[in-house]
């Protein structure tokens, strides 16, 4: 894949996996994203059906095109946010959390994983990683479909 193969608008879905809670477990989100690639370096906005409504703009992406039909990037909101078991959590005062995927090219599409670490500071002072995982799928829109 080249970078004239990756740039452009991607249209696909997230779905969280079995490390989430009900009602997240298993959840599919569908997401937009619109990619630039200039010698194999990823930049990009992307949007999706659950943040949206949260933040003011896209998330950011920022990559890099591994081999022919490889890719990893790393997507960031505006500010922290993450889910609890009574919800959302949205901390404008914080940076991004970093969510990294991974994929691979192949019937016209990627397919990948998803994964975001949390790490706090429990009760006795002792760090504490979260680990959430999931996978991604997104297939290019092709020009036609944009005018149509």
């Amino acid at each position: 894949m080249n970078d004239q193969q990756l740039c452009g608008k991607w249209t696909g879905t997230y779905t969280y996996g079995n490390e989430y809670d009900e009602p997240l477990k298993g959840k599919t989100v569908s997401f937009e994203m619109e990619l630039t690639v200039v010698n194999g370096f990823i930049k990009g906005r992307c949007t999706d059906a659950e943040s949206t409504r949260h933040f003011q703009a896209p998330a950011t992406i920022e990559g890099i095109i591994v081999d022919d039909n490889t890719v990893r990037f790393v997507k960031r909101y505006p500010h922290y946010w993450q889910h609890e078991k009574s919800g959302p959590r949205f901390l404008p005062k914080l940076p991004s959390q970093e969510i990294n995927y991974s994929g691979e090219f192949g019937n016209n599409e990627f397919e990948g994983e998803w994964e975001i670490v949390t790490v706090l500071v429990d009760a006795h002072g002792e760090m504490v990683n979260y680990r959430g995982v999931g996978n991604w799928i997104m297939r290019r829109v092709e020009v036609d479909q944009l005018t149509s």
